[in-house]
């Protein structure tokens, strides 16, 4: 077994054992810990799915610690030989942070969940700018990696921003709302609103998710409804639209592929589901309106 032969014990890889291992054989390791903790979580074992992703995280952050300026660099030289990429590596590790969080939204526990998807967005946007580190700083023992990142702190960039900071910024959102916290998030699904728009264009049905979520955080615990249901209607808008377009064989060009087209079935549960928050809302809104009547004759 090559973890025994390089003294690996308990799943712990060590500085000392990474120096053994190619780039390659770490994304080997990365990836069956990775499928693992995918079984894990399909099965609702969050926790331990949890520790599994977390040993992957580990080692996929070491593995990018030890990256030089020359690393970044040198895409072409790593494909042409069969390594992972810069991107890939680094990659891995927003990746399993985002898996972390997953796990914890689906046990319910959202002030992890927020802490992960966070640290997944915060990473995602450095390593956009990181460039490796100097050969000197190879040998330190302290993380030359950001140790924490504040969800106050991390701003749009839109000209540079990509679908998957989209996505973490949505569920970072989500997760920010069941914890009191819809301002915050109200400000991280503005900013993916922003970019799925640039992206995808306006007519999207991914813009359509951010406006859904969106408004069932103006509609609930902010209770401002007016802007609830032209999130709704927004939302419902786009839905209609694109259900139309699936359905007419001459609406089938191919634009507008960017993000993975929903099916008609989930397109009708997403519509239902629409209308039903619209009529919630519209019914708020004229109780509302009969209350404020009442208090006026009084």
């Amino acid at each position: 077994d090559d973890g025994d032969a390089l003294g690996m014990e308990e799943n712990v890889v060590t500085k000392q054992i990474l120096e053994k291992l190619t780039p390659h054989h770490v994304q080997s390791i990365v990836n069956i810990r990775f499928n693992v903790g995918k079984l894990l979580q399909q099965h609702a074992q969050y926790d331990d799915a949890v520790d599994t992703f977390r040993d992957a995280l580990d080692l996929a952050r070491l593995d990018v610690e030890r990256m030089t300026t020359d690393d970044v660099k040198d895409n072409g030289a790593y494909a042409a030989v069969g390594h992972p990429s810069p991107f890939e590596r680094k990659n891995a590790v927003v990746e399993l942070l985002v898996q972390i969080a997953d796990c914890h939204a689906s046990a319910q526990n959202f002030d992890e969940a927020a802490q992960a998807y966070e640290e997944a967005l915060g990473y995602h946007i450095f390593f956009r700018r990181w460039k490796g580190n100097s050969d000197e700083s190879k040998g330190q023992e302290t993380s030359v990696l950001p140790a924490t990142f504040s969800a106050t702190n991390i701003k749009i960039d839109i000209e540079n921003a990509t679908t998957m900071e989209a996505a973490i910024r949505s569920n970072l959102a989500h997760a920010l709302a069941h914890i009191g916290q819809e301002k915050l998030g109200l400000e991280h699904y503005e900013a993916s609103l922003k970019i799925k728009r640039q992206i995808g264009g306006s007519d999207h049905v991914e813009v359509a998710h951010t406006l859904m979520g969106m408004g069932a955080v103006y509609g609930g615990p902010l209770r401002d409804f007016a802007t609830a249901l032209n999130c709704f209607k927004e939302a419902l808008f786009i839905y209609r639209g694109k259900m139309n377009e699936l359905t007419d064989e001459f609406g089938l060009s191919g634009s507008n592929k960017f993000f993975e087209d929903e099916d008609t079935v989930e397109l009708d549960g997403y519509i239902e589901n629409a209308v039903k928050n619209i009529g919630l809302i519209e019914a708020g809104l004229l109780k509302d309106r009969e209350e404020g009547i009442i208090k006026k004759r009084r």
